[in-house]
């Protein structure tokens, strides 16, 4: 036994933990997660992206994995491998070649970059420029410009063709969303 230990060693694998990049189960990426974390003692890091999307009522702000289908985990690979590749929804270990760990940097600028781990993507709807559709009210279905945000009203102002003519209105934003392309 002691062999085998001194053989891993002298093979380039330590003892430390290494940081590995999971593929999980589509849509299935908090609960690897939480999984690992809590009942494999692993630590996680499981970046978000929170951005707005259209739903059959409107719009809505939905909060999802920044890489889906893959989380991140530090863990010591000879003595837990087996345990985080049979934790719920965890599929695969990533690896090129015999290259399975992620540099530590890596990760730690990632955490820099991402002080609450999610990412909150702005409204594109409200950007200057926007092809939008309005969602409600008596223009609903009509599609239009952005032509500038109104943070002091809450309001956006949206360039139309209306009845032939061009017309501006100041809208909510929660009362557009981007255009769907053709």
């Amino acid at each position: 036994m002691d062999y085998l230990k001194l053989n891993l060693n002298m093979s380039g694998h330590t003892n430390h933990l290494s940081w590995h990049c999971l593929r999980t189960q589509t849509k299935r990426e908090h609960i690897a997660a939480r999984m690992l974390a809590g009942q494999h003692e692993v630590e996680v890091f499981c970046p978000r992206i929170s951005q707005i999307k259209k739903t059959r009522i409107g719009k809505k702000r939905f909060t999802e994995a920044l890489f889906p289908s893959y989380i991140f985990a530090r863990f010591h690979y000879e003595t837990q491998f087996r345990k985080v590749m049979h934790a719920q929804g965890v599929l695969q270990i990533v690896a090129t070649g015999d290259r399975r760990v992620v540099p530590e940097h890596i990760i730690d600028s990632l955490k820099a970059s991402l002080p609450e781990n999610v990412i909150e993507a702005p409204d594109p709807s409200i950007e200057p420029g926007a092809e939008i559709e309005i969602l409600t009210g008596s223009l609903k279905g009509l599609n239009g410009k952005v032509l500038a945000a109104l943070p002091a009203k809450k309001r956006v102002e949206v360039l139309l063709d209306f009845l032939g003519r061009e017309i501006t209105v100041a809208i909510h934003p929660d009362d557009i969303i981007l255009k769907e392309k053709d």
